[in-house]
């Protein structure tokens, strides 16, 4: 393998950034990681090296941001099902007496 291939990668990632990501697929997402472990453990780290590191720091970055607003909306939606639910057994414990 060669650095163009650890570039392809990133390629790959940045197209996976890019995407609306609000229901990201695991296992695309999983897929692009085992490619990007397997081309950086082949690569040549020649001249261009650098250039390609300094790519891979900027789209992680981009990467920890959007895992950090997914795990927000998570938490969002694991309280609102939370508040449903304390909800719908107040609701139960108010049946009619007659």
């Amino acid at each position: 393998m060669s650095d163009l291939t650890v570039a392809a990668s990133l390629d790959d990632l940045e197209r996976l950034l890019g995407e609306v990501m609000d229901d990201p697929d695991p296992v695309a997402v999983e897929t692009w990681h085992t490619a990007f472990k397997a081309a950086l453990a082949g690569a040549e780290r020649g001249p261009q090296w650098p250039g390609i590191a300094a790519r891979a720091r900027e789209l992680g970055q981009r990467l920890e941001t959007r895992t950090s607003q997914l795990r927000a909306l998570r938490g969002a939606i694991r309280e609102e099902l939370l508040a449903q639910e304390k909800g719908g057994r107040a609701l139960r414990g108010y049946k009619p007496t007659t």
